[in-house]
């Protein structure tokens, strides 16, 4: 079950088209998965205290996952140059890509209980 529509998700982001939005979201749910644990997942139900606050996260990873792919970001380049126009990117890895999306989702999802003590 998908906790976020298309609807939903047009209606407050535009990063991410109609036609990739079904892999986009299954990608952004399971790195949220991750942070907040198989176990407690299962049971969330749409009666869950911060099932929104959990909707308005997988959107915010969802964009935010799209937006680093196509910076770059995580694909060990620490900078690049094209005609007078440079860019530097202070996360180089896959693992450091992950720690800070990590970090962002436990910040969104902050004062619901779903990912313990944060």
């Amino acid at each position: 079950m998908s906790h976020v529509t298309w609807e939903y998700y047009s209606s407050l982001h535009d990063t991410v088209k109609q036609e990739d939005f079904d892999r986009a979201e299954s990608l952004a749910e399971k790195e949220v998965q991750r942070v907040i644990g198989w176990i407690r997942w299962a049971n969330i139900t749409e009666e869950t205290f911060g099932h929104e606050q959990l909707k308005d996260c997988i959107c915010n990873v969802i964009d935010k996952m799209a937006v680093d792919a196509k910076s770059g970001k995580g694909k060990g380049i620490s900078s690049a140059s094209n005609d007078g126009y440079s860019e530097s990117y202070v996360v180089q890895t896959e693992e450091q890509l992950r720690s800070e999306l990590q970090s962002s989702i436990r910040a969104w999802l902050s004062g619901t209980g779903l990912v313990g003590a944060y």
